[in-house]
């Protein structure tokens, strides 16, 4: 989704989209007095200003219902540049039909609902344009100001592929905490937006040694590939084994085979 569209459909820009646009066009409806208003259904300066605040509740409600409809849409789908233009289209459209309702009620013109309606979608159009253009500038330049997403770097990421080949999980090398072995699959410990995880695979050590050892994973046991980074320390138990203690919490100690146990401190 386009940074700028993410950014107006959030809900900050949905708060900001609903309370902008109605105020914008309350004042413009009382300093420059539309035609559809004054002169088309001849209204004098007290129903005038009375309609107008009328007029200012329907498109409260209106774009908070349309504006929240677009907030849901796009925390699951993807909402496109055209979309949201053809979207402020029917918003300003839908607006139009309730005002023009209301105005038919309460004047007593000749003219029919659907006259009213164009005149007052094209004076609603004309009117809601200055806001929605302005607040597109902000968001844009918003959006523009924040720092761009940082590009992947390619040689940095692991694939973990199952036992036919097909891609199951690509992640970041230094987010793995740890691998472990476990019969005819592999567990892959990792951290995912400040939260650790496990991802089951179906794989063997053999199989992913070789890529492993170039990401900077180090096999401390026939069981297990460590990434040193989250190594706190290494010690022994009470057993006399070997282990290294992890610094994220909510795993046990990691043990460590001899035959890898220099190589390991010389990483620490």
């Amino acid at each position: 989704m386009n940074r700028t569209i993410a950014k107006i459909i959030s809900l900050p820009g949905t708060f900001i989209h609903w309370l902008v646009i109605p105020l914008f066009a309350f004042v413009f409806c009382l300093y420059y007095r539309p035609y559809v208003m004054y002169d088309f259904l001849s209204m004098d300066n007290a129903t005038f200003s009375f309609n107008s605040t009328i007029l200012l509740c329907i498109l409260f409600v209106t774009i908070s219902i349309t504006r929240w409809i677009l907030f849901a849409i796009g925390k699951v789908r993807n909402v496109s540049g055209h979309a949201y233009l053809l979207w402020c289209i029917g918003e300003t459209m839908v607006s139009a039909m309730f005002c023009s309702l209301y105005l038919v009620l309460i004047s007593h013109t000749s003219h029919t609902f659907f006259e009213v309606s164009g005149i007052t979608f094209l004076n609603l159009i004309t009117t809601t344009i200055y806001p929605l253009g302005i607040l597109w500038l902000c968001f844009d330049r918003k959006s523009r100001n924040e720092d761009p997403a940082k590009p992947v770097d390619e040689s940095a990421l692991i694939r973990f592929y199952d036992e036919y080949k097909k891609l199951r999980l690509v992640i970041a090398h230094q987010a793995v905490i740890f691998i472990r072995s476990e019969e005819n699959y592999v567990q892959i410990h990792y951290i995912d937006k400040d939260k650790t995880k496990k991802f089951v695979l179906r794989s063997s050590m053999r199989a992913l040694e070789n890529d492993l050892s170039k990401k900077g994973l180090v096999r401390c046991h026939r069981s297990y590939f460590i990434n040193p980074a989250y190594i706190k320390i290494v010690h022994r138990d009470e057993t006399g084994q070997i282990v290294a203690e992890l610094n994220q919490d909510g795993f046990d100690s990691i043990p460590i085979s001899r035959k890898y146990q220099e190589e390991i401190t010389k990483l620490l």
